[in-house]
């Protein structure tokens, strides 16, 4: 199957899984992967192992923030468990990396459940209530942190700073706003202390589980294969497009056959997805993914070469409007 554009792609990995003891290891892996990945595909998700049994490995965005000075063109979405995290200090440290990496940021908003839920309540400690296990109060918590997020980002308007030396006058004050924002479970005042991000609102991702989740409010929802059903809900005329479907498909140690991959690719084409996320497990099928498959799959015309500008523009969503700013 042959497709006009073609799919766009990114890459999935998961830092609990990439375990390393030296530190220069570390930094040359890094480093390289990203260098490898830079030209090839759309973006990069930095999965969080926070309180991960066995091990999280390194803070996702602290890294993504290390990489980004490091990378020229990829998207790096980083990730944060929003259902158990500060969402201000979330909101800031994803903003700084959208300029630190001139508009390629993202948020990978992370919603643990169950065996995942009660590995994070194990390393934080029970405190006043906090954190809870039950699944609708994760649920709430993960779209009320993911829109104080998106309203802090919002908080500064975009000509807040003045910067005239000869009146003094460096903020304009008008222009900051109180978010205000109270739930059952937190209250946050604002406004942010990082000024609005170059994307105004860095891209949001994030995994749909089932129903009604925070993946409702994701800018890119990634979903499993087998549910075509709900992509093509995407692409109902009349229906505008304010989020990117990305179908998520394992990069096995023992993969199968480059033809069978490709048929995979094909049949998420086919469902009317805009890209795959291919997740990368192993480490060492980096070689097999640069050299094999994204080549086999780029020649059968299933996946279109990445964009340029910000991440937001090359997956197709529309401009970030500040709600203050349109309020006014």
């Amino acid at each position: 199957m042959t497709l006009p554009n073609g799919l766009q792609v990114g890459i999935g990995v998961d830092l609990a899984v990439y375990p390393f003891d030296n530190h220069a290891s570390q930094r040359d892996f890094w480093r390289t992967l990203v260098s490898r990945l830079d030209e090839v595909v759309e973006f990069i998700t930095l999965e969080d192992g926070f309180a991960a049994a066995g091990g999280d490995g390194l803070d996702a965005i602290l890294l993504a923030n290390w990489l980004a000075p490091r990378s020229r063109k990829i998207g790096i979405i980083a990730g944060a468990p929003v259902n158990y995290l500060e969402p201000f200090h979330i909101s800031t440290a994803i903003a700084t990396l959208d300029y630190v990496s001139e508009g390629r940021a993202g948020l990978f908003a992370q919603q643990l459940r169950g065996d995942r839920a009660l590995q994070a309540k194990q390393a934080i400690g029970a405190l006043d209530g906090f954190p809870t296990t039950d699944g609708a109060a994760l649920e709430q918590d993960a779209k009320d942190a993911i829109e104080v997020i998106r309203r802090l980002w919002d908080s500064w308007e975009e000509d807040a700073i003045i910067r005239d030396r000869e009146s003094f006058r460096f903020l304009d004050g008008a222009k900051l706003h109180y978010i205000n924002f109270e739930s059952a479970a937190f209250k946050v005042l604002g406004p942010s202390i990082t000024p609005r991000p170059p994307q105004g609102q860095p891209v949001v991702a994030a995994v749909q589980i089932e129903g009604d989740d925070a993946s409702a409010t994701a800018d890119v929802v990634f979903i499993r294969p087998g549910i075509p059903e709900r992509i093509n809900l995407r692409t109902l005329p009349g229906n505008p497009k304010t989020q990117a479907v990305f179908v998520d498909l394992d990069v096995d140690a023992e993969p199968i056959s480059v033809a069978g991959f490709a048929a995979q690719v094909a049949r998420v084409a086919a469902s009317g997805a805009d890209g795959v996320r291919l997740i990368l497990r192993d480490p060492s099928q980096l070689d097999h993914l640069v050299n094999e498959l994204l080549p086999a799959l780029r020649a059968a015309s299933l996946l279109r070469k990445p964009g340029s500008g910000t991440l937001r523009e090359r997956l197709g969503l529309p401009k970030a409007i500040n709600r203050y700013t349109s309020a006014a």
